[in-house]
Order: structure tokens, then C-alpha cells, then sequence
């Protein structure tokens, strides 16, 4: 069954429409998608100090995440949202009421500070409407900007240790940067 999720989702990827990216300036305000692997109990107190640093930079900040759970115990939120399985056919596909929330909303920016390579996650980078995307490296094509490590494969994905913060912290140096030699 995973590898026809896969092959589902390779699919799809290849009939997107082709994207001309922008990037971004972050020295103006900036709508910004977080995409992250919740953790089981829904705190994700990690991502809340990234989007409270975001939010000091005058940025909007949206923040949708996933667990891997039958029940999520977080409120939908206007600036923040938790996905659990049931928002997932049996194929690993968004259900329809998921991608239209998703799409309803344009942003400048996607961070995907998602570690390891999560199907219901990568959907969420894929489908997004964003102008730029950057993430950590997986081997999927999905992102505009990677960031790679010396020491990390997509194979290792699942016994990697990566904090979403370290991972964040690297994606920002990388745009200011860059941001900075244009």
C-alpha cells in the first residue's frame, strides 16, 4: 500500500502546473506558511516560538501541521491547524475539504520544517499556493530553495534527529543571505 500511496503521489506531482518562483524579501512583511510534524500531543511548543519570532518580524503567520492519530484534540484555528488521519483518504490523498482550506489562501513564503519524509506533509508542500517554498532536502522536487546537510539522505529520514528549530534557524540564514547578495 505505501508504495501505491507513492506512486499516487509522484503522479500528482508530475501534473502540477509549472510554478514560476519569487523570493522572498524579508525585509518586508511577508505572509508565511509553517508546514511541521506535530507532536503527539499537540503542543508543539518549538513552532509556537518560530511563528511568535515571525509574528516580531510584522509577518503573518500560518501554521499547519500533522500527526499521525485517529483523534486531534487541537481546535481549527483561522492561523493555525493540526491534520490528523481522517483528513486523509485511504490513498494518503488530502481530502477535498482540506486542500480547499489549503488553497483558499495565497502566500509569499512556505517553510516546510518537516525532518523526515511525512506523505500527508508533503501533500501539504505540493498543494500549497505560495510564491516561494524551502525545506530540507527529501529527494521529492516539491521546493523552490533546499537545504541540504552533509550528513543527512532522505533514507535516513525516519532515525534522523533534526529540531525543527535548528532546521528553521538554517532556512532563514540561507534567505537573509541570499536576500542580502541580490
Amino acid at each position: 500500500m505505501k508504495k501505491l500511496k507513492q506512486y499516487i503521489f509522484d503522479y500528482l506531482q508530475r501534473k502540477q502546473s509549472e510554478r514560476n518562483p519569487r523570493f522572498p524579501h524579508l525585509d518586508q512583511p511577508l505572509k508565511i506558511i509553517l508546514i511541521y510534524e506535530s507532536d503527539v500531543l499537540e503542543r508543539n511548543d518549538g513552532i509556537k516560538t518560530i511563528r511568535q519570532e515571525l509574528l516580531r518580524r510584522q509577518m503573518d503567520v500560518t501554521m499547519w501541521g500533522f500527526v499521525a492519530k485517529k483523534e486531534i484534540q487541537t481546535l481549527i484555528l483561522p492561523q493555525s491547524r493540526i491534520l490528523g488521519l481522517p483528513d486523509y483518504n485511504l490513498f494518503g490523498k488530502p481530502r477535498e475539504y482540506v486542500v480547499k482550506d489549503l488553497q483558499a489562501e495565497h502566500y509569499d513564503l512556505l517553510i516546510d520544517l518537516t525532518t523526515r519524509p511525512v506523505l500527508a506533509l508533503r501533500y501539504l508542500a505540493m498543494l500549497t499556493d505560495a510564491d516561494f517554498k524551502v525545506g530540507l532536502n527529501l529527494g521529492e522536487g516539491i521546493h523552490d530553495m533546499l537545504i541540504s546537510l552533509p550528513d543527512f539522505t532522505p533514507e535516513q529520514g525516519e532515525e534522523a534527529d533534526i529540531e525543527a528549530s535548528w532546521l528553521f534557524n538554517q532556512i532563514m540564514n540561507y534567505l537573509t543571505t541570499i536576500k542580502s547578495n541580490d
